[in-house]
């Protein structure tokens, strides 16, 4: 007896050896972990302290500069440990660079061969979006808004950019003057083609709407005419990172101070369609698309509470901005019929009354 529960002891272990050398070929192996990167490391919190040294008087000062220089940054990692990077940073942008009066929006790109010696990816560029006006209280509120825009994206699909709040203690490495602010970084583009299985379309712009995933330039146009977005174009690429995912064209939108949610009062409505205020709501993807919109715009109305939800539980902002945006998107949902009959025929615009 005890010769047989050997023999049947052996025989499952073979069994269970050519189970494991025929998983990875049936497709059921288990996916090594992805490498965590630098923003990884940062983003395990809703606020994470950094220090941000560098010369920031040259930052303020020399708006048309776009050279690297030096910096190091500081911050606690989720296990309550100092880390500190040394890494180059410079202004970034177009229209905030030169028309922000604080600190100008940056560029942070750390050093590959320390992120690898850290066991980390090698995803070193992340973006910073900062104060762009001299009113403190209004500077963060603007940011704060913009950065729900980014948070409200994401809660409809991982074909978004991930953002990380931050609270900023940037010090001059020339004075030892330190100032305090709000920011908040964007994902590294290189590691969202990874994250989604996309790949970079050098020849994307202009594209014919047959090279499109047309459920996700749907979604990217009727996000937009939800949060009131008339400073970005899929043709040219204005405000819109074009990938290449399973063989489709999709779009990734980003920057979105120019939005009715963020209202800011240096945006301006867009002259190009005779817009009157920047709260104004206007349809800007595909013509040929209208018409079949309405499982967008379901998929929308079903994800209205879980996107009011990201601004209620957002105590950051105050209880007044979070109701105005509320309020904003409300708008929105409660002209869904209206929308829904204006989407019956081809036409380009399609407005809702502003709050």
């Amino acid at each position: 007896m005890m010769k047989e529960l050997k023999v049947m002891q052996s025989g499952w272990a073979f069994i269970l050896i050519l189970v494991g050398l025929l998983m990875p070929a049936m497709g059921f192996a288990t996916e090594p972990a992805p490498e965590k990167s630098i923003f990884d490391l940062m983003n395990y919190k809703e606020v994470l302290r950094i220090e941000l040294e560098t010369d920031v008087e040259n930052l303020q000062q020399n708006r048309r500069f776009t050279d690297y220089q030096p910096a190091t940054i500081r911050f606690k990692d989720g296990a309550d440990e100092m880390q500190e990077w040394d890494l180059k940073v410079r202004i970034r942008g177009n229209y905030r660079r030169v028309h922000c009066s604080e600190m100008p929006p940056l560029k942070l790109n750390f050093k590959k061969s320390g992120l690898k010696a850290a066991g980390l990816s090698k995803h070193d560029d992340l973006k910073l979006v900062t104060h762009c006006i001299d009113d403190k209280t209004l500077a963060q509120d603007l940011l704060m808004r913009e950065y729900l825009a980014y948070k409200m994206y994401n809660e409809l699909t991982d074909n978004s950019f991930r953002v990380q709040l931050l609270k900023i203690t940037y010090k001059d490495s020339n004075t030892g003057r330190k100032i305090k602010q709000w920011g908040f970084i964007i994902e590294d583009t290189a590691q969202l083609k990874d994250r989604i299985g996309a790949v970079d379309c050098e020849k994307c712009l202009n594209s014919d709407l047959e090279a499109f995933n047309e459920d996700n330039v749907k979604l990217v146009a009727m996000y937009q005419y939800v949060v009131g977005n008339s400073d970005w174009d899929i043709h040219n690429g204005r405000n819109i990172k074009l990938l290449q995912q399973n063989g489709k064209v999709i779009a990734i939108p980003y920057d979105f101070d120019f939005t009715g949610v963020v209202n800011a009062p240096y945006a301006v409505a867009n002259p190009n369609y005779q817009m009157k205020f920047v709260r104004d709501r206007i349809y800007l993807g595909f013509e040929e698309l209208l018409a079949q919109m309405h499982n967008t715009l379901f998929f929308l109305e079903g994800k209205q509470e879980e996107m009011i939800r990201v601004v209620q539980r957002f105590k950051h902002l105050p209880y007044s901005s979070r109701m105005d945006i509320i309020d904003y998107l409300t708008v929105y949902f409660d002209h869904m019929e209206d929308i829904q009959m204006a989407v019956r025929t081809p036409i380009t615009r399609v407005q809702a009354v502003s709050p």
